[in-house]
């Protein structure tokens, strides 16, 4: 778990900055989905640089408040200070694995793209039932199929790579389609477990972009281990791999759930 926080503070300047539709309208998608009301409490799990916690402030509004929490401290940092004209966010650092507040203080709990990076997703969703008051919902997003160009240009920058990756967080069975999400999910104690899927298309200028934004998010774990001396050689597989202009389609699950 370390590991992944040393990489999201050191991709968190660029996170969600470098022009490339995927983590807003994904946010946006799954804030919609979750059906936050004026008034309503939120916690939005490892809140990143805001993809969810700002529109969902914007539903909650004046009368609601947003929690934020991310372990990695810089996101903190960031969101914080763009949330600073907004008296219904708080942004602090905090444990999606383990959020640390009093039982039944939230109408909706959002975790968006989070889950298969905990160490252990199924206690972190019993611990979301336990934050949740009668009647509330949680809303997550977990991948469900990548673009074919994406998983070879993945394949081609790891060629590249030193050492092993690191290892796989959390339970991958869980994730490995709508039913088993959904079972997941009932067996932390939630109900009528809804999971649609939504797709964003995301344009990249080169595969110079591409890179930068594979280098801005959790891919790191894989453009840190290439060596300098290395990167002009991965960027010309990439050519060999994507067609430009590059468009790739992702799907996400968005699942809501109620208490």
């Amino acid at each position: 778990m370390s590991g992944q926080i040393e990489i999201f503070n050191e991709a968190a300047d660029d996170y969600d900055r470098l022009g490339v539709d995927f983590f807003t309208p994904f946010g946006a998608a799954l804030t919609e989905a979750a059906g936050i009301k004026p008034g309503d409490r939120v916690l939005d799990v490892g809140c990143g640089r805001g993809a969810v916690l700002f529109p969902a402030a914007a539903a909650a509004g004046p009368a609601g408040h947003v929690t934020g929490i991310d372990l990695a401290t810089r996101m903190v940092e960031l969101t914080r200070a763009a949330a600073a004209g907004l008296p219904n966010v708080t942004v602090e650092p905090g444990d999606a694995q383990a959020p640390d507040f009093p039982d039944a203080s939230f109408d909706v709990i959002t975790a968006g793209l989070v889950l298969f990076f905990l160490p252990d997703p199924g206690a972190a969703l019993a611990a979301y039932r336990r934050l949740l008051r009668p009647g509330g919902r949680l809303a997550f997003s977990a991948a469900a199929s990548y673009d074919d160009y994406f998983v070879e240009a993945m394949k081609a920058l790891a060629g590249h790579a030193d050492g092993p990756p690191p290892p796989p967080a959390g339970q991958a069975e869980m994730f490995d389609n709508a039913d088993t999400l959904r079972a997941a999910v009932g067996e932390a104690g939630f109900s009528g477990t809804d999971v649609r899927d939504h797709t964003v298309a995301s344009t990249f200028r080169d595969r110079r972009h591409f890179f930068s934004w594979i280098n801005s998010h959790g891919g790191r774990a894989v453009t840190r281990r290439i060596p300098q001396q290395r990167r002009e050689a991965a960027l010309a597989d990439l050519a060999a791999v994507l067609p430009e202009p590059i468009t790739l389609s992702t799907t996400m699950h968005l699942g809501v759930a109620s208490t």
